[in-house]
């Protein structure tokens, strides 16, 4: 019965190992990290025609296959008028976009990011034109990284 057992854990085990194999071979590469994904835009700007852009990495190497990198774009307090770009080019993990902010305000930029089995969609805000001192004070940036971390259930870091 021992033997019998035994086989049956041996034969499993190899069948697993056989799986894995194939996994990889199919294109996986095999890291159960996550993907770390970092809006790399500065976080005050002009208006006018601007870069998007989202550095993809996974343990701290550059990911340069990503199957889609789409970039969310709205002014505070209108998400449901976002504008989705998507991405146009990528250099060393590098995803870009041109995009043009027409209008001062606090804009969140979320870049949404499907690469290697996984999905990260951190959000960043920015500070476009002239605003007011009283609205900067009155953004709440607590809320945003919430929302970031509610919908990313892949990747927790704060960023």
């Amino acid at each position: 019965m021992k033997m019998k057992m035994l086989g049956c854990g041996l034969f499993s085990v190899f069948l697993v190992a056989c799986g894995a194999e194939g996994d990889q071979a199919e294109g996986d590469p095999g890291s159960t990290e996550a993907i770390d994904v970092e809006v790399t835009m500065p976080e005050e700007m002009d208006t006018g025609e601007h870069m998007l852009e989202t550095q993809v990495t996974q343990e701290d190497e550059a990911v340069t296959d990503a199957d889609e990198v789409v970039f969310e774009v709205w002014e505070d307090g209108s998400k449901e008028d976002s504008d989705m770009i998507e991405q146009e080019a990528e250099n060393d993990g590098v995803y870009s976009a041109e995009y043009t902010f027409e209008e001062d305000g606090i804009y969140l930029v979320q870049p949404h990011v499907t690469a290697r089995g996984m999905h990260s969609m951190p959000v960043h805000h920015i500070i476009v034109g002239d605003v007011d001192q009283e609205d900067i004070d009155a953004f709440d940036e607590d809320a945003i990284d919430l929302e970031s971390d509610f919908m990313d259930d892949h990747d927790h870091d704060d960023h």
